[in-house]
């Protein structure tokens, strides 16, 4: 029975622990929180408090990051030093592996690395992150593949929807859409979970995988859509600027992992 620890149970990580769980897998899970632990240990997920700030502390970490399979799975914290902080916590997490050398690392960035191209976007273009937040995924993605002991895929999640995740609640504080005619890149996450499992069952290592939606609806589509969906006004459009957009490709997912989307369709969600 492989094992798979899975860094940050929140709201990707616990169902995906739970799905894994319920492949054959032995799953371990961390979260920061000590009363989310009887959750993990009710669904058969062997529960670990695990906090990287930026060393990390905790009980039991090296049984921890001793598994066959590593999901990191914690996004940069909002921080002045964002960059430096992010990477100093991975660099310390690579510290706590007892035996990195080719242990299996799959790491859930996001296609904020990419710039706004007012294009398609694909693995192989150059990058330089608009955001803070996206510099400092970028740099600690090349330090998990530039590192020698260590197997890492990167899956580059676009704006993850689905449940109780909808951008229309956002939207129905802000109430306004600035450029709507701009194209999303989203992905439900049912797919995040399907492409995560995709990737240990096929053993695909030392890559990177752009993970969004097949089709790309404008924000007036998709936002107009969600207001019908849940019976509230829709938000009010304005064109500000020149609009600033990216189409992000998913072609080399589906070709590597041989994958077809559960939601490849972002206004076909129920």
């Amino acid at each position: 029975m492989r094992t798979v620890s899975i860094l940050g149970c929140g709201w990707l990580g616990e169902p995906l622990a739970t799905s894994l769980k319920e492949a054959g897998f032995s799953v371990r899970g961390s979260v920061r929180d000590p009363e989310k632990l009887l959750a993990l240990s009710e669904k058969g997920i062997e529960p670990y408090l695990i906090d990287i700030s930026p060393e990390v502390s905790g009980r039991n970490t090296d049984e921890f990051f001793s598994s066959d399979v590593l999901f990191i799975n914690f996004p940069p914290e909002r921080r002045d030093d964002i960059e430096t902080c992010h990477e100093k916590q991975v660099e310390n997490l690579i510290g706590a592996m007892p035996n990195p050398q080719g242990k299996m690392v799959i790491f859930a960035s996001s296609t904020s690395v990419y710039p706004n191209t007012n294009g398609i976007i694909r693995e192989e273009d150059s990058l330089s992150p608009d955001k803070p937040s996206g510099k400092a995924l970028l740099r600690v993605e090349q330090l998990l593949m530039d590192h020698p002991g260590i197997d890492t895929t990167v899956i580059r999640f676009s704006g993850l929807i689905g449940y109780d995740r909808a951008p229309i609640k956002s939207i129905k504080r802000k109430k306004l859409v600035l450029n709507p005619d701009c194209p999303l890149n989203l992905i439900h996450r049912d797919d995040c979970i399907g492409i995560v499992k995709s990737i240990i069952d096929l053993d695909v290592r030392n890559t990177v995988l752009n993970a969004t939606c097949d089709e790309h609806p404008t924000r007036r589509e998709y936002y107009s859509r969600e207001a019908r969906k849940y019976g509230i006004p829709p938000p009010l459009f304005e064109t500000k600027s020149t609009p600033e957009y990216k189409i992000v490709s998913n072609e080399k997912l589906k070709k590597t992992l041989k994958y077809s989307l559960i939601h490849p369709d972002p206004l076909g969600i129920p």
